[in-house]
């Protein structure tokens, strides 16, 4: 019968790692939370200037304008632009024509003109069909007050 050797315990004065991990998971932790506040922020920005991702994406359809696409489909798409971000501002553009917008926004590669004039007909059909400008005061989507009704 063998018998296992007995535990020794570790000798005085060398380091212990029993701290090493727990510091490690506090570090993370903090990143994590660090990290989640950044993105709730970035959410809440973007919930208040949506117009902020829209330009983004016509800074970068500007940059990379393909050799088809002629000044005046440029400046077409720059006045639809204007009239769509203004009304994106005032809060009136629907939803389904910004996922429209998204939809059709080229991520890759040159813009060529066939999409340069789909993107100004899609902004063109957004901003006309933007939902009515609110009355100073009047929350989007709110429904209207409830009568008073007589108690009998």
């Amino acid at each position: 019968m063998s018998t296992a050797p007995p535990i020794e315990p570790a000798p005085a004065g060398l380091p212990s790692n029993l701290g090493c991990w727990k510091g490690a998971l506090l570090g993370c932790g903090a990143a994590a939370i660090l990290v989640v506040a950044a993105l709730v922020g970035l959410g809440v920005y973007i919930q208040k200037r949506p117009a902020t991702v829209t330009d983004l994406l016509m800074e970068r359809i500007h940059a990379r304008y393909a050799s088809d696409v002629a000044e005046p489909d440029k400046a077409d798409l720059d006045a639809a632009y204007a009239d769509f971000r203004k009304s994106l501002e005032d809060r009136r553009i629907r939803q389904e024509d910004m996922e429209r917008v998204r939809d059709t926004v080229p991520l890759r590669g040159q813009v060529r003109r066939e999409e340069v004039l789909e993107l100004t007909k899609i902004f063109r059909e957004a901003a006309r069909g933007a939902l009515p400008a609110a009355s100073p005061g009047a929350v989007s989507g709110a429904s209207p007050p409830a009568a008073a009704t007589a108690v009998p």
